[in-house]
């Protein structure tokens, strides 16, 4: 066998999982992960995530976009609320050099329609840290911008005996005369 020959062969065996994994995708869109997500996502923190809408991905590095429809996510078993969040749509820039890293940053999350309560229980747990117990510091997602469009937001503190609602809503601030 010559050395070109080899180099093609070598190519070909290289090259053949992105491209069949490129064409699954094109067939079957990327709906077909939604469930080891949510799989993967219960399992580390035990609760639940769904995404009952479409999953979406537009690829960029390093920092690609995923747009999920309809989702929601189960606050823990203590928490007085049943979801920490649900969501219309929920927008995720990726930084896939921290992701390689095993760090989950995401540089910008847009949450569309957004119900969001966070909760601290008398005995320190919160439940936007992700462990199972809720009270490990470095288990928690970073977001470096956070945008909530039209939703709610409540916060619970029990220990400090605070209560805080609020209404979020996004708003053109041009006059009706500017443009």
């Amino acid at each position: 066998m010559t050395l070109s020959r080899s180099l093609k062969w070598i190519a070909g065996v290289l090259l053949a999982p992105v491209v069949l994994a490129v064409l699954f995708i094109a067939i079957f869109g990327w709906n077909w992960l939604r469930a080891p997500i949510e799989r993967m996502a219960t399992e580390r923190t035990g609760r639940v995530l769904a995404i009952n809408g479409d999953l979406t991905v537009k690829f960029g590095w390093p920092l690609p976009q995923v747009r999920a429809a309809a989702v929601s996510f189960a606050n823990p078993a203590w928490a007085r609320e049943k979801q920490m969040l649900t969501a219309d749509a929920v927008d995720v820039t990726i930084h896939l050099p921290q992701l390689l890293a095993r760090n989950i940053v995401l540089p910008e999350v847009r949450l569309e329609r957004p119900i969001v309560f966070l909760e601290q229980a008398s005995d320190g747990r919160r439940n936007w840290l992700l462990d199972l117990q809720q009270k490990d510091e470095e288990a928690r997602v970073r977001i470096d911008r956070l945008t909530l469009d039209q939703g709610r937001l409540g916060y619970d503190d029990v220990g400090q005996k605070t209560s805080i609602r609020a209404e979020l809503s996004t708003s053109d601030t041009k006059s009706a005369g500017e443009e």
